[in-house]
Parts: C-alpha cells; sequence; structure tokens
C-alpha cells in the first residue's frame, strides 16, 4: 500500500513539473546562437538567434533574430530583450561567433561571462568569423531545416576530419594557460552557405589574423591530436594528385633538455589507405613503397613548414610548452618562451599504406 501510494505521489509530481515546464517554455525565448562584433567607440554589437513558440500542439519552433548595440555582453543582452515579447535565456546556447575585427582585439572579456553563467553547458562552441558574426547569425534562420542548429552542426561535422575540438572550456584552459595558445574555427558566408574557412590562430586570447586553410586542418589534427578519419589530397606536381585516407594516426612528442637547451622531436605514425593513383601499379610492394616514400616526403614538409610558422608568429598551439612543463622538473617558463621561435623543432612522419582498393 505504501509503494501504491508512494508511485501515485510521485507520478502526480511528474506530471505537474511537466506542467510547469511547458508554461516556462511558452514564456521564454531560447538563444541557439549568438555573435559579436566591433561596433565602434568601444561597443560591441550583438546578434541573436532565438527559437520562437508557434500557435498549435504539434508546431515546429520558428526562429527570429535580435540584435543590440552596448558596451558590454551583458548590456546587450538586456537590450535585446528589450525588443522581444519573453526574456530570452540561453540554456540552449550552442555556439558563440566573433567577428575577425573584435577576436584581434582580444576574447577574454567576451569569452569569461559564459564561464561564470550556470546556465551555459559544458558543450558550448566559440568559432571566429572572417568579416562579421552577425552574418552567419542571420543567415542560420534560413539554412535550418532540421531541428538542429545548422552552425553547431558543422562545426561537430568537421571536427571529425579537419577541425580540432574546442568548445568553450578548452579554449579557457589554451587562453589561460602557459605553454600554450588556443585555436577556434573560422567561419565565413559564401553566396547562401556557411563555411568552414580554417583554423584561426591566436596569440593568448587575440587573434594574430592567420589561420590554417581548411585543406590543411587535417595537418593540424595530425600534428596535435591522436585521431582517425579524414583525408588529404597529396600534390605530386602540376595536375597530379592522390588521395589518402586517414585510417589512424598518432603523435608523440620527445622534448629534451627543456630548461637549458631544447629540442623537440615530433613523432609522427599515421595508417592510411590509398583507393587510386595513377602511374603506380599498387599490386607490386616496390611500387607501394615508393608511393609511401614520396608521400612522406611531401606531407612531412608541410607539417615542418607548418611548425616553423608557428615559431615565428611566436604562438604554441601545439601546446609544446605545456608538454614540455609536465616532463621537466623545476621547468623554467620564462626561458622556454625566450627561446621557442628558435628551438630546433623535427617532424618524424612515418606512413604506412595498409590498404590499396578493390584491386588489392
Amino acid at each position: 500500500m505504501k509503494i501504491k501510494l508512494l508511485l501515485i505521489t510521485l507520478a502526480s509530481f511528474l506530471m505537474t513539473a511537466c506542467g510547469v515546464e511547458k508554461q516556462i517554455l511558452e514564456d521564454i525565448l531560447i538563444a541557439e546562437v549568438v555573435g559579436y562584433d566591433d561596433a565602434g567607440d568601444k561597443k560591441i554589437k550583438g546578434t541573436v538567434v532565438v527559437s520562437v513558440p508557434q500557435p498549435g500542439e504539434e508546431a515546429d519552433l520558428g526562429k527570429e533574430v535580435y540584435e543590440a548595440d552596448s558596451h558590454d555582453i551583458k548590456a546587450a543582452r538586456q537590450q535585446e530583450n528589450a525588443k522581444t515579447p519573453y526574456p530570452i535565456v540561453g540554456g540552449r546556447l550552442t555556439v558563440t561567433l566573433y567577428g575577425e575585427e573584435l577576436a584581434s582585439k582580444g576574447l577574454n572579456d567576451y569569452v569569461d561571462t559564459y564561464r561564470r553563467d550556470p546556465m551555459v553547458g559544458r558543450d558550448l562552441y566559440l568559432a571566429v568569423v572572417h568579416g562579421k558574426a552577425e552574418d552567419v547569425v542571420k543567415m542560420e534562420p534560413k539554412l535550418i531545416k532540421t531541428p538542429g542548429v545548422q552552425v553547431k552542426e558543422l562545426i561537430e561535422q568537421n571536427i571529425r576530419t579537419n577541425l580540432p575540438d574546442v568548445d568553450l572550456h578548452r579554449y579557457l584552459y589554451a587562453c589561460h594557460g602557459k605553454g600554450i595558445d588556443p585555436v577556434l574555427p573560422l567561419l565565413e558566408t559564401t553566396g547562401d552557405q556557411i563555411r568552414v574557412r580554417g583554423i584561426a590562430l591566436f596569440k593568448t586570447d587575440r587573434y594574430i589574423g592567420k589561420y590554417i586553410p581548411y585543406e590543411d586542418g587535417f595537418l593540424y589534427k595530425v600534428l596535435s591530436e591522436n585521431f582517425k578519419l579524414g583525408s588529404y589530397e597529396i600534390k605530386w606536381k602540376e595536375n597530379d594528385f592522390t588521395d589518402i585516407n586517414n585510417v589512424e594516426s598518432r603523435v608523440h612528442y620527445h622534448i629534451s633538455n627543456a630548461n637549458q637547451d631544447p629540442k623537440v622531436r615530433i613523432e609522427v605514425k599515421m595508417k592510411a589507405s590509398l583507393l587510386e593513383v595513377q602511374g603506380y601499379d599498387l599490386g607490386k610492394a616496390v611500387d607501394l613503397n615508393k608511393i609511401e616514400a614520396r608521400a612522406e616526403q611531401v606531407i612531412g614538409k608541410k607539417l615542418n613548414e607548418m611548425v616553423t610558422m608557428f615559431q615565428e608568429n611566436h604562438i604554441d598551439p601545439l601546446a609544446l610548452g605545456d608538454h614540455a612543463k609536465s616532463k621537466t622538473r623545476n621547468f623554467d617558463q620564462k626561458h622556454w618562451e625566450e627561446t621557442y621561435p628558435d628551438i630546433p623543432i623535427e617532424v618524424d612522419l612515418d606512413i604506412e599504406m595498409i590498404q590499396t582498393g578493390i584491386a588489392e
């Protein structure tokens, strides 16, 4: 009898709770994507896409865009709320975008507010927009054909192949940590589409105006993390290309003498599949070995050039300083930062072709 009474009470509570939640959802606007741009005179422009309940029990949520100028994010939210019939809440916020001009001035003040907001989830994505963030935000409602959020799905899909996995908390760790600089997806609008332009490079919280092109995002992932999937087009010579598919890639950092005369070797081992190539007989082991050697030479050169570019710009998106600190007793952070641009860094790439298509 007591069990039955407990179940009835629990059911009544759940029904009541559902009723309250439904009423709340009908009286709020749920923010999904928000963008911030530099508005001059020390102001920012905030633009937000919100879900709007439509009449009818089975009606889909509509989407509307609101914008406002202010001196900080909190005030911009208040200005946006002044234009809406219901308060805007960020409990389902999935993506925050920053225009490149604003990002070049530093993002700490505009990102930190989300770290302090208990309503914001851990899976909030951050991205820089080539041009203005509002252009991407305003396009979002025009593109969406599913209950999902277009920009969020675009970022998540590319994280599997050409983008690093960077959410709010990973960005904050890289931004405030020593021996590491953050990176963020760089988006742009082209016609009536939103696309990934590449990977934006930062010095602490400032976008340096340089980025890794989308097609080379695969190479950055090879240098920075262990992962599977993804492909890369190798250019042998003019009008001669080959695609390799990554089956598994693993990276190890070997750092020696960090406090005195640092040296770094980045060891990359890749298992790849080769489906089609011109001018080679894939049935012969000697030809396959030639392809592996040439691929190692071409891709290895690209990887070393990328590392050199990081050093020339005094940025450490591979977190080599962070790795050195974790492996060096009494690590001298100042010495590392002073010597970093001139540290000998060698990328050692080993590619093993384990599949060569149907002919094999």
